[in-house]
């Protein structure tokens, strides 16, 4: 009986293999414990279906899987010359997808185009169910409201969820516009459906990684349809397309960086001295802190401003807001951001929406539309005019990373050549934060925030110089430079690593492993000379 259940097994053990990789990209948005389970049951069958001679000669006929595995085999070096060897054992669980998805993936049958299909068809049905509820709340029809837009992609990092969108975006892209496999024409239309639909939530997420990446994509597209194209039409037109997708984005920041630093004119010597209660306003010519182009230290009068404020809010003027920032600064920003003077006068034009508001964090008027565009970018132009001119970093997420960084090539000065090791990462960069006595909380004294970087510190010039060999140079030998779906993303992830640390965390390092290993190892292509 057991011969005869093994028998059967392994006849059907490819069917299994393609099942438990959709299981894996229909749990990937949703829960890290199916996500888990998946992957243990994947390694599991793996190991039943057996076979290991002819998985060790893929291995040898295919050296270029054991270098992209090398990228985990790195964080077993750094194991050497570490000390918190807890948090390097919990590092490397994290980073387990590294190892055991292209090692399964790359000694295993490669996968045809129409089980590619089904892979990219139940991975978009998984993430147009999350878009969906997002819709539901976005909407009001459920119960739960939202402060951040961030928090629609629920436990999860709203950058990683971001990535996935772009993944699913670009896919269907492939399908849709590039595959020569055409789809019946109602599948293609439900497919550019959620194209567009994935776009536009993509831009309601308030993701910049996310944006940048898209944007890139974008152009990048047109180039490859113009350059890969048979059809002199589509390459005239992909040029034409790429070249106006570049000036439009050129000229929308343009255009927002010069709303943005519109300023007021002020005469000081006919400047109002006295509120219409005949208080003193306080007036600080020497900040140059805005809110849409107005100076917020200009016709304060903070005596006015408590008073009224306690009278029509139930937020205490020197208590915290629903961000957990002081409120009266919050207050003072917004009243600015209206160009409403900060007094009792100001605080009486308030509507309640105004109010509620103010509460609830919002320092400025334009974000109370949590949904566009420009409110971010006026948001991160910001955060760096404020961080160049001194101001604290502290809860800011553009600033805090120049903080990271600045704390990170201090630590590479010291450890240039090997780095810090597997384990020593966090301790390093808590010793640095006090060496260097950081304006951020405890709280908020983060890691780099950049991968690329995180690999410098933790394996030193040598290390760093190794993950990029085993990142780049596979691609090159499987002739992978002309496949779109792979050169996705592969651009997706190089692009993260720059302002995230996408390994660092069993949902990145897992979205990256099965991906990249997917199609770099477990789709059959053309070969292109």
């Amino acid at each position: 009986m057991t011969t005869k259940f093994y028998t059967l097994y392994k006849e059907h053990f490819h069917f299994i293999y393609v099942a438990l990789l959709a299981t894996i990209v229909v749990a990937m948005p949703h829960s890290r414990g199916l996500l888990s389970s998946a992957q243990i049951a994947l390694l599991f069958s793996w190991i039943l279906d057996a076979d290991f001679k002819k998985k060790i000669n893929i291995l040898k006929n295919n050296k270029w899987i054991i270098v992209f595995i090398s990228i985990f085999l790195l964080h077993i070096v750094g194991l050497l010359y570490t000390n918190n060897y807890n948090y390097a054992l919990n590092d490397l669980k994290i980073k387990l997808p590294l190892l055991i998805l292209p090692l399964i993936i790359g000694t295993s049958k490669k996968l045809n185009y129409n089980e590619i299909k089904i892979i990219i068809s139940l991975f978009t049905i998984s993430i147009l169910l999350k878009t969906l509820y997002g819709l539901i709340i976005i909407s009001g029809l459920s119960e739960k409201e939202i402060i951040n837009v961030h928090e629609l992609a629920g436990k999860f990092s709203h950058i990683r969820y971001s990535l996935m969108l772009n993944i699913a975006i670009f896919m269907n892209v492939y399908l849709v516009f590039i595959s020569k496999n055409n789809e019946k024409i109602k599948y293609r239309l439900f497919r550019l459906f959620i194209i567009l639909w994935f776009t536009l939530f993509l831009f309601i997420l308030h993701s910049v990684t996310g944006w940048v990446v898209f944007l890139f994509l974008i152009l990048f597209t047109f180039f490859y349809i113009a350059f890969s194209s048979e059809k002199s039409i589509l390459k005239k037109y992909g040029l034409y397309l790429s070249l106006a997708v570049a000036i439009i984005i050129f000229s929308y920041l343009i255009f927002s960086i010069n709303k943005y630093n519109k300023t007021d004119n002020i005469d000081t010597e006919k400047i109002e001295l006295k509120t219409k209660s005949g208080n003193k306003y306080y007036h600080n010519f020497k900040s140059n802190e805005r809110e849409n182009g107005h100076f917020v230290n200009l016709y304060l009068c903070e005596k006015e401003l408590r008073d009224t404020w306690n009278d029509v809010s139930k937020y205490n003027y020197n208590g915290k807001d629903n961000k957990n920032q002081n409120i009266k600064y919050t207050l003072i920003r917004y009243l600015t951001s209206k160009n409403y003077k900060k007094d009792k006068e100001g605080v009486l034009k308030l509507s309640k929406k105004d109010i509620i508001n103010i509460q609830n964090g919002y320092a400025n008027y334009i974000y109370e539309n949590k949904y566009a565009i420009y409110p971010k970018i006026y948001e991160i132009l910001w955060q760096l005019e404020r961080y160049y001119n001194g101001g604290n970093p502290e809860k800011h997420s553009v600033s805090q990373r120049f903080e990271f960084v600045k704390v990170a090539k201090n630590i590479i000065k010291n450890n240039f050549w090997f780095g810090v090791g597997t384990g020593d990462i966090k301790d390093e960069f808590d010793l640095e934060y006090k060496k260097t006595e950081s304006r951020l909380s405890a709280n908020n004294r983060l890691r780099s925030h950049n991968q690329y970087i995180t690999f410098f510190v933790t394996f030193g010039l040598f290390g760093f110089l190794w993950f990029l060999f085993a990142f780049i140079y596979p691609p090159l030998k499987e002739q992978k430079y002309k496949d779109y779906i792979f050169l996705s993303i592969f651009i997706i992830m190089a692009i993260s690593m720059m302002n995230e640390d996408t390994l660092e965390t069993q949902m990145g390092a897992t979205t990256f492993a099965f991906f990249i290993s997917l199609f770099l190892f477990g789709y059959k292509t053309k070969k292109h000379k």
